[in-house]
């Protein structure tokens, strides 16, 4: 194997560029992207580059130009991938280049997805996907503007966060229950948004958006969907991400929620591989799906390049992630089992916590609450699928690394 191209200038790229020279491939790598930025963190974007746009953390990018020209990354920023071309044998850019590749890795991520209304893309509704949108976004988050978030995942639930933090006048608008539900679920999915609700954000829960009023071409009013109209100077929308499979279909690949992997990060062609948020692969409790987490982009990247050069890969985890809100550091690994059984050490009302979730004993997922030390233990206890009782769960005064060592 002579040569390596990946497409996908972020966080998954980046690592596999790195694994990949690591690991002593001596030979061409091309890393495509169509942002005109070398691979950088994305957690920043929804706090630090929105508290201040014009100095983004001194971590922010993956690598410094210099190791890229010092381990000889061909570098295709701003670039647009057309194509997979398996007949050529590499990946053809927009103006019609070929780069020619032994093996292609597809890092394609997704995009954000769009409210289907009108006036879903005026100039101060913003989705949260780039540094670009970032920018553009702290723009209108000045103190006392007024600012409707559209979605409480973990991005609109952080961005949440930081307008409050930035003087902005907050109101969130979330469909389901509670913000979060779908990866806390309800009981502290409410406890998060009591946690928002205390510190000033004004809440719709059970609720829809309908439609905007403009003025100028711009948004100054959502509707929702019980009739009451929420006035305000900018949208948020986070309603999660489409996973960028285009290049994928038209080169006849098998795609379902995402590019469909193996445990080697292979796709149904064993010349191109995929990872992160675009790849569909085993979940760690069964099934199939797709992980839009940090952890999983970088680890999964770093697994696909292994198993570009031969090396033996079997690549399934459990889900971990963070989100860190006001000043709470929310961890989760796992999964929340049907009718889980919830054991808690510490106590929720002072916002420093451990829950655990239970199905049969076993340990399939757990949540810390500013409890970051805890966490290290944890995922090693769902990775393990170690049991406990509830009594030794709850008492803090059982180490968490006693318990990992009766599932050793």
């Amino acid at each position: 194997m002579r040569s390596v191209a990946i497409v996908g200038g972020n966080l998954a790229g980046g690592r596999a560029v790195e694994t990949l020279r690591q690991a002593g491939f001596d030979g061409r790598i091309t890393l495509i992207g169509q942002e005109p930025w070398r691979p950088y963190e994305r957690p920043p974007l929804s706090k630090e580059v929105l508290w201040n746009p014009a100095n983004a953390p001194d971590n922010f990018f993956l690598q410094t130009e210099d190791w890229y020209n010092e381990n000889r990354i061909d570098l295709r920023l701003d670039t647009r991938a057309e194509a997979i071309d398996l007949a050529a044998g590499g990946v053809r850019l927009s103006g019609g280049e070929l780069v020619v590749a032994d093996q292609v890795l597809l890092a394609t991520g997704g995009h954000a997805r769009k409210l289907n209304l009108a006036g879903a893309d005026c100039a101060n509704v913003h989705y949260l996907r780039t540094r670009d949108d970032a920018e553009r976004m702290a723009v209108d988050l000045q103190a006392g503007a007024r600012i409707v978030i559209v979605g409480m995942g973990v991005i609109g639930a952080e961005v949440a966060a930081s307008a409050i933090k930035l003087g902005c006048d907050v109101t969130a608008v979330e469909p389901l229950a509670v913000p979060m539900e779908r990866a806390l679920g309800q009981r502290f999915g409410h406890w998060l948004g009591e946690e928002h609700r205390k510190r000033g954000v004004k809440t719709h829960f059970n609720r829809g958006v309908t439609g905007f009023k403009f003025v100028d071409g711009r948004v100054s009013a959502v509707e929702i969907d019980d009739g009451t109209l929420i006035e305000c100077d900018a949208v948020i929308v986070g309603v999660g991400i489409v996973p960028a499979t285009s290049l994928a279909l038209d080169a006849g690949l098998a795609v379902n929620n995402g590019i469909i992997v193996d445990r080697q990060c292979r796709t149904s062609n064993p010349a191109v591989f995929a990872a992160g948020d675009v790849a569909e692969q085993d979940g760690f409790f069964g099934g199939r799906f797709r992980q839009e987490t940090y952890q999983n982009a970088a680890d999964q990247a770093q697994a696909a390049a292994l198993a570009i050069l031969g090396q033996e890969v079997d690549y399934c985890k459990p889900m971990w992630y963070w989100s860190d809100q006001f000043d709470l550091n929310i961890q989760f690994s796992g999964q929340i089992p049907v009718q889980a059984e919830v054991v808690l050490r510490g106590d929720m009302g002072s916002n420093a916590f451990v829950a655990f979730f239970l199905s049969g004993g076993t340990i399939e997922g757990l949540l810390a609450v500013n409890r970051a030390s805890d966490m290290g233990i944890g995922k090693r206890l769902v990775e393990r699928r170690a049991k406990a009782g509830a009594a030794q769960l709850g008492d803090p005064d059982v180490p968490l690394r006693e318990l990992l060592k009766r599932a050793n």
